[in-house]
């Protein structure tokens, strides 16, 4: 059992939220306007986080606009 927070601009938390409520091994300690701290309850939790960020990555995290650049 290993404790993570996840960072995401406000527009993106409930893109987040979602994907995380997918996992019944993920639990949602807390919620603030740009992260979320869980629990992933599982022996491999390391290799689940990262196949985790890999998730939000491609479905979230990839679609933010690069405006100011």
């Amino acid at each position: 059992m290993e404790n993570y927070r996840i960072y995401f601009d406000e527009a993106e938390r409930s893109d987040v939220l979602r994907i995380l409520r997918k996992y019944n091994d993920v639990l949602i300690d807390n919620i603030d306007d740009h992260s979320v701290g869980i629990t992933i309850e599982r022996d491999d939790s390391g290799l689940f986080y990262r196949g985790l960020m890999d998730e939000i990555d491609r479905e979230v995290y990839s679609l933010r606009s690069d405006s100011g650049i």
